[in-house]
């Protein structure tokens, strides 16, 4: 369902890839984009702040699950919720603009519920592991394994074998 699984990157980002609240917020940053790009010059400064809150979202969810210290992990993700709480006012302000409308808007509704949706319920799990001290410092993920090409000679060095 999430539709960044099929870059390049995706394999090479950390755990936090595989939280569903991550996955869905970066979905509604990729409509954020889409859709802030086709806005008049009238709006460029409502598009910047749409495309910073909703960036600030993935970027804080992922911060903080890779700090590994459970207080370190619920502050990140609470700054994610109140960018994405900032991010449903621009939402509302462009409905009510009638800048986006149509499926677009239902596209955004959905999209910004079930972020918000499951963002509770990440803090909400996080919020009982500190309750309860069940809470295990992830494991250490090992270094995803980049190809790197072979350095190409510049012009007028020689190749040696």
């Amino acid at each position: 369902m999430y539709r960044g699984a099929g870059t390049k990157t995706f394999g090479k980002l950390g755990g936090f890839r595989n939280l569903l609240a991550w996955q869905r917020a970066d979905d509604l940053a990729d409509l954020v984009h889409r859709v802030t790009g086709r806005l008049g010059p009238g709006y460029y400064r409502l598009s910047n702040q749409m495309r910073g809150s909703a960036i600030s979202v993935t970027g804080n969810i992922a911060e903080g699950y890779a700090r590994g210290a459970l207080g370190d992990y619920i502050r990140f993700c609470e700054i994610a919720r109140a960018s994405l709480a900032e991010l449903g006012t621009y939402i509302q302000n462009c409905e009510r603009w009638e800048l986006v409308a149509g499926d677009e808007l239902d596209d955004f509704v959905s999209l910004y519920g079930e972020t918000s949706y499951l963002l509770n319920q990440l803090l909400r799990s996080l919020y009982k592991k500190r309750r309860e001290g069940t809470w295990q410092r992830p494991v250490r993920e090992p270094s995803p394994d980049y190809e790197v090409e072979p350095s190409q000679p510049s012009s007028g060095e020689e190749v040696t074998s």
